[in-house]
């Protein structure tokens, strides 16, 4: 069963406040954003935001393919009454 909109948008917001700490901690340890990207932490938070984020892209195109048959449904209904 796919995930619901509410539940892919927490963990986003879970996993960028993951990232951004995680990217607090780099910066303390006077690493910058370049240099993040040879960090294999950093490489797997920014995975999981980038997956988190095609999913909810994926879900918005699904609602608007579901409101099309639902608008056409309710077109193709309208005039048989």
């Amino acid at each position: 069963m796919p995930l619901s909109r509410t539940t892919l948008e927490r963990q986003m917001q879970t996993a960028k406040d993951a990232l951004a700490d995680w990217v607090k901690t780099l910066s303390g340890q006077g690493l910058e954003r370049p240099q993040f990207k040879k960090n294999p932490r950093w490489r797997q938070l920014n995975a999981d935001c980038n997956a988190i984020r095609r999913r909810l892209d994926r879900v918005a195109e699904i609602e608007a393919n579901n409101a099309e048959v639902a608008e056409r449904k309710s077109a193709k209904l309208a005039p048989a009454e």
